[in-house]
């Protein structure tokens, strides 16, 4: 389920990761807050993005978006909770829980899409995000300690 959540992220998330990696390709870019609801869907697979353009390995981006359970540990009753007064949610306490989790395995068969339809994570920045090798290379120089 969450391959294919995060597969329809990437479909239509384009225009919104390019604004983000355009600011972030910019000359000495203004630090910036990327987050979305529960920070762990929206925002971890611009995070992998991001991640994967600056040659991270896909376990350490995997370990790194699991790290959103330590997160979230605090805040996962409450989340659980407001998800369950959702009516298409009622009742279905374990579909829940699963939904706020961040598993590894997620984020690695989400990578192994983006390898798989668009030939890594360059080929969807490029077409997608319509990002130029240049601008690719800025992202990484500008995140990257040198």
């Amino acid at each position: 389920g969450f391959v294919q959540a995060y597969r329809t992220i990437l479909s239509s998330g384009g225009p919104a990761f390019r604004r983000i990696l355009i600011h972030l390709a910019q000359p000495s870019p203004s630090p910036c807050l990327i987050h979305c609801t529960a920070g762990k869907d929206r925002t971890g697979v611009l995070i992998a993005l991001v991640l994967k353009l600056c040659g991270v390995s896909d376990d350490v981006v995997a370990d790194e978006y699991a790290l959103t359970d330590v997160g979230l540990a605090d805040l996962k009753d409450s989340i659980v909770e407001r998800l369950l007064k959702n009516p298409a949610l009622e009742g279905n306490d374990e579909g829940v829980r699963n939904m706020v989790e961040a598993r590894r395995e997620n984020m690695l068969g989400h990578l192994g899409t983006v390898e798989e339809e668009f030939g890594g994570v360059e080929g969807y920045v490029g077409r997608v995000c319509e990002l130029m090798p240049g601008e690719m290379e800025r992202v990484r120089v500008n995140l990257l300690v040198q």
